[in-house]
């Protein structure tokens, strides 16, 4: 009996790590694509839309994780964002290179479609409610582009039936990108913003616009030359101070070495405090947890930090998946929610796959 124990030994101690590695409340995958954004409804479900077999896929879940709404657009694109109520949802995102807005209603059936051409390439639209029945939605290329020519900004004002209220779109001579967005109660807009040109490595900063599409002021966080830094998320609390995520370069003896950033900014845009987290990783969403503290998910390997919001001290790391090395992963996250009952909510792509998980906040 005793020649099978190292054997016993050896099987258990994989169990083990099999079970660190997928220690999730629910996780699914929905085929091949990439999800970027998920929100918990007020019945404890969740909605998530992003790209599925090169298509624009939208989809609600019941709070038992039954699907309940599986939508896929007919043209090539995806959906970057959502917004529901208990008459339906609408959805953002991109359908060729131009903005792309939907409305869904609550059994999930197409009622419109918009597809507004910017003159440039929209890759991703954020969707924000504005009361009263209208809403605002941002369009922008992808920070992690290719290109670097004449870009902008696409802000439009709609509502449920489709009209579009106001349209502004704001050129730039080089390339700029805002994949990270938000707005504060007074309708000013904060936008994490990547600039690049043909001969400068990608610039991070963060602006502010007040309701009329004004730009109030922009602020540069990461701006050396020689190094290349993208802002990726943005957030604005009650307080009025601004926290941006995203990802820059750092000096090394080989290689530069990639890090994810946390910077928080008062509401004049000056900055408070920086802080560098997760080698090769790039922070990608960014959300207030029930304490009041900040939590970045980085997107190789899932991992979240978490940060104290008034000097950015370190308040604790969450790995969700024990065994994922960020420097080769296929475990990319995108979004991150708090859910109703505290738990964390994630969306991404694992394995080529639309993913979500759910986990334990402890």
């Amino acid at each position: 009996m005793k020649r099978f124990t190292p054997v016993i030994l050896i099987i258990l101690l994989l169990a083990s790590c099999r079970k660190s590695e997928s220690d999730f409340i629910w996780e699914k995958s929905y085929g091949k694509g990439e999800a970027y954004f998920v929100r918990t409804s007020s019945d404890s479900g969740l909605i998530a839309c992003g790209e599925k077999e090169g298509k624009p896929y939208f989809i609600r879940l019941e709070k038992t994780h039954k699907l309940n709404i599986d939508f896929s657009g007919e043209t090539q694109g995806l959906f970057s964002s959502a917004w529901f109520d208990t008459s339906g949802y609408i959805t953002g995102g991109n359908s060729e290179g131009k903005m792309l807005l939907m409305r869904h209603s609550k059994e999930g059936n197409l009622l419109w479609e918009k597809s507004l051409d910017a003159g440039f390439n929209v890759d991703f639209t954020r969707l924000f409610y504005s009361g009263d029945g209208s809403f605002l939605a941002i369009g922008t290329a992808s920070a992690d582009s290719s290109g670097s020519g004449a870009t902008g900004l696409l802000f439009v004002r709609f509502d449920t039936t489709g009209q579009i209220l106001t349209d502004e779109k704001l050129t730039e001579t080089s390339f700029i990108a805002a994949n990270g967005a938000s707005v504060d109660n007074e309708g000013n807009i904060y936008l994490a913003v990547t600039r690049k040109s043909a001969v400068s490595k990608p610039k991070a900063s963060v602006a502010k616009f007040n309701n009329l599409f004004q730009k109030l002021w922009e602020t540069e966080l990461y701006n050396n030359p020689d190094f290349g830094a993208a802002s990726l998320s943005v957030i604005v609390d009650e307080s009025g101070n601004i926290c941006v995520a995203g990802k820059t370069e750092l000096s090394t003896t080989g290689e530069p070495l990639i890090n994810s950033y946390l910077v928080s900014l008062t509401n004049a845009g000056s900055v408070r405090w920086k802080r560098y987290l997760e080698s090769s990783n790039a922070g990608s969403s960014l959300v207030t947890d029930v304490t009041g503290n900040l939590m970045m998910l980085n997107k190789n390997c899932y991992i979240i930090n978490i940060a104290d919001p008034s000097d950015g001290a370190e308040a604790g790391r969450i790995r969700m998946f024990s065994l994922c090395d960020s420097y080769n992963t296929d475990a990319l996250g995108e979004d991150l929610d708090i859910s109703y009952d505290k738990n964390i909510l994630v969306a991404g792509t694992r394995g080529g796959n639309f993913y979500l998980a759910l986990k334990a906040s402890q």
